[in-house]
């Protein structure tokens, strides 16, 4: 649980400079914001990595099967979507309900002055009309279906790499 704690947390981060991102398209730090955001994503799995081998090495003895593996990394990644998921619920129901309808301005603003065409803004600014109008709970419920199949791949993945029998360890 304390691993998936910290992996939500990152996750949470990610989240906070995405939201950032999007309230800043029109000036320079919606940029920064989105290197940062990008680089939160890519750290999210290396995260999770040095997280199971430390679970490995220190709770196992340094072995531990594909299945073992598989496991850890599904639920540590199961905490942490859970925590997201109620961090993102609390910003969209709470904290900022009407964030889509808000920055459709600014991104018709940003997209006409960076030259996208005409038909790219509406197409745009339809999907973030439709997500303004969502409700909250849909937003959340897709979010984390996504998450869930994305993350069995990324888990599956992991597992291999995390596995240490007695014959491989090296």
């Amino acid at each position: 649980m304390r691993d998936g704690t910290i992996l939500g947390l990152l996750w949470i981060a990610t989240f906070a400079m995405s939201v950032i991102m999007f309230k800043s398209i029109d000036n320079g730090y919606g940029l920064v914001a989105s290197f940062a955001t990008g680089i939160l994503s890519i750290m999210s799995p290396c995260v999770a990595y040095r997280l199971a081998a430390r679970f490995r090495n220190n709770v196992h003895g340094g072995t531990m099967t594909y299945g073992e593996a598989w496991l850890y990394i599904f639920i540590m990644y199961l905490c942490a979507i859970v925590l997201a998921s109620l961090a993102q619920y609390a910003f969209y129901a709470f904290i900022d309900p009407h964030m889509f309808g808000n920055i459709i301005p600014v991104f018709r603003n940003f997209a006409a002055a960076n030259g996208l065409d005409s038909r790219s803004i509406e197409v745009l600014t339809k999907m973030f009309e439709t997500m303004e109008n969502t409700d909250t709970a849909d937003i959340i419920i897709s979010q984390l279906s996504g998450h869930i199949s994305r993350d069995i791949i990324i888990t599956t993945f992991l597992a291999v790499a995390i596995r240490r029998t007695p014959e491989n360890n090296i």
